[in-house]
């Protein structure tokens, strides 16, 4: 998926010559955010805990960017330390001329991993990363968005309880809602 998002990430020569051209940029975030793992032992239960990601690449054009990212989630109850990690790669695009509201679409590898301290039970499956977010300029290169992202682990999912397969068939959800800093290189500033 890096490598992909490394290809599309380079520069076209069309692209090169417009004023309009982007370089690299990164965005960091913090979110409340809900996680859930269905499968056939597993609760299913959406529980809620605070999340953080971090994103980085580059401009294809004007109107899309593409990216790797990784998005962490934490939460505790009654003993019971869960937490998540997302690794994939997304494209943002912007369907308006004045790049503010974008759609968010991309692949993403979702893990899962509940600890009571005895205990350990994993989940992981790969699959697709739905989002939308409105970013609003705070300078000249730094915008501020408000987003609502969704990921979900459907493919090769599986359950492991201390490392021994569990319950095949997974489903490893992630739903973010929250605000991000991003902070976009032009070549020209």
């Amino acid at each position: 998926m890096i490598l992909v998002s490394v290809a599309l990430t380079a520069p076209h020569p069309a692209a090169a010559q417009r004023r309009e051209a982007s370089g690299l940029w990164y965005t960091v975030g913090v979110a409340p955010a809900w996680a859930r793992v269905t499968c056939d032992i597993c609760a299913g239960r959406r529980k809620t805990g605070l999340s953080a990601f971090l994103g980085v690449g580059g401009s294809t054009s004007r109107a899309v960017r593409v990216g790797a990212e990784l998005a962490a989630w934490r939460q505790r109850d009654g003993g019971v330390t869960q937490t998540l990690m997302s690794v994939g790669a997304a494209a943002y695009w912007y369907p308006n001329a004045g790049r503010q509201l974008y759609l968010r679409g991309g692949a993403t590898l979702v893990m899962h991993r509940a600890s009571d301290g005895t205990d350990v039970v994993t989940s992981s499956g790969i699959g697709p990363q739905l989002g939308i977010g409105y970013e609003y300029p705070v300078s000249r290169a730094w915008r501020l968005a408000p987003f609502a992202h969704y990921s979900m682990g459907v493919f090769g999912g599986d359950v492991k309880f201390n490392g021994g397969q569990a319950a095949g068939s997974a489903t490893v959800s992630f739903f973010q809602v929250g605000a991000a800093l991003t902070r976009r290189m032009s070549n020209h500033q």
